[in-house]
């Protein structure tokens, strides 16, 4: 879990996408949105929660690898 904290500390910190997880635009009429560089995972966050993990999260080498630092 240490990893997984980790990943979530770095969402958060980051200044590019306010903590966000992600980029958005919109014109108006036109809405878009783009995973963040801090967010490799394409994590979707409720607070300190994950509510979306894309099912990268289950696969061990999250866990037991240094892929995600």
């Amino acid at each position: 879990m240490e990893k997984l904290e980790y990943l979530i500390r770095q969402i958060k910190n980051c200044d590019l996408c306010n903590g966000n997880g992600a980029q958005y635009w919109d014109n108006g009429d036109d809405y878009d949105f783009e995973n963040c560089v801090c967010n490799p995972y394409e994590l979707i966050l409720d607070g300190n929660d994950v509510i979306w993990d894309n099912g990268l999260l289950s696969e061990e080498q999250l866990f037991t690898t240094s892929e995600a630092l």
